[in-house]
């Protein structure tokens, strides 16, 4: 039997990020177990205190080829998240894919054994892969001369606010919105999927069930969050 971890919404990059550490924060997490899946968002491209999305990818390339030298025996998964979908990203990963035969990336789901693996962007998104890019190309990263909209996007995050109107939307509200887009997109063609992981809510749970699948968010290391690391059983 295999020991997973998931985490998701670091927002790394971001001046809103609680997990400034990278390397720290998951050696420490994922030091004991088998499979580790960033479940999106690990890095915030949009709000970046970096000078341009090329530097801020560099950046993140480097912290992620560091993490996987030193979790040799560790398969790691990223599933891309609405800010960190960015080309320059996505062709990071593809580089570090083929330098690291333990690494995978994935645009919207990784499946492993009974369990899917979504960022969960979808409940705002849409309910196909095409709404969720077109979602995710609205994220861009704002001008760099807009710096009040920083410093509001800031403030909002040292507040709890974003996170008590993700815990006041409910829960099967949010589960049947992920089925809505895992059975457009083909992720459950029978009873053999069991466990959904995903984040983007920055308000974590374990266990909620809708429709006989049980679902876990694994919080956020935001401002005004909290990070919720979800273990799960392989084999």
């Amino acid at each position: 039997m295999r020991i997973g971890l998931t985490v998701s919404d670091f927002h790394l990059l971001s001046h809103h990020s609680r997990s400034r550490d990278f390397l720290e924060e998951l050696e420490t997490l994922a030091g004991s177990i088998d499979v580790l899946v960033l479940n999106g968002d690990i890095f915030d491209f949009k709000w970046s205190q970096h000078a341009g999305v090329l530097p801020s990818v560099a950046v993140a390339e480097r912290q992620i080829e560091h993490l996987l030298r030193v979790l040799p025996n560790c398969e790691v998964h990223y599933v891309l998240g609405n800010h960190d979908a960015v080309t320059p990203f996505q062709a990071a990963l593809e580089r570090l894919a083929k330098r690291h035969h333990s690494f995978h990336w994935h645009e919207f789901v990784c499946r492993m054994e009974a369990g899917l693996f979504l960022h969960g962007d979808v409940v705002h998104a849409g309910s196909s892969n095409a709404a969720v890019r077109a979602f995710r190309e609205q994220m861009g990263r704002p001008r760099s001369d807009y710096r009040w909209q920083r410093m509001a996007h800031g403030a909002l995050h040292r507040s709890t606010l974003p996170r008590l109107a993700f815990t006041m939307v409910p829960k099967r509200l949010l589960a049947a919105r992920i089925v809505r887009y895992l059975s457009n997109e083909n992720w459950l063609p029978d009873d053999s999927v069991r466990h959904v992981y995903f984040g983007h809510t920055h308000s974590g749970f374990e266990n909620f069930t809708y429709r006989g699948l049980r679902f876990h968010n694994s919080g956020s290391a935001t401002l005004g969050a909290h990070l919720r690391p979800i273990r799960f059983r392989l084999g």
